[in-house]
């Protein structure tokens, strides 16, 4: 099992799409659950897996926006 961490930077801008950080919306905009995002937001590691499912439900989340304010 691959591990990444994640910089806090890339953590920021995370938390920037998210409109609260609920269970709702972890899993609305993220994909990830709240002790997945309490490793994040504490520098510890995530799994590689868990790290590329996130960034691709943030990419459709995003997408999703678009096509709405369209």
């Amino acid at each position: 099992m691959t591990m990444v961490l994640v910089d806090q930077e890339k953590v920021l801008v995370l938390r920037r799409a998210l409109p609260a950080v609920t269970k709702v919306w972890l899993q609305e905009v993220l994909g990830v659950s709240e002790t997945t995002w309490r490793s994040l937001r504490d520098g510890r590691p995530i799994r590689q897996s868990t790290y590329n499912r996130l960034l691709a439900k943030l990419e459709r989340t995003r997408g999703r926006d678009v096509v709405r304010k369209a």
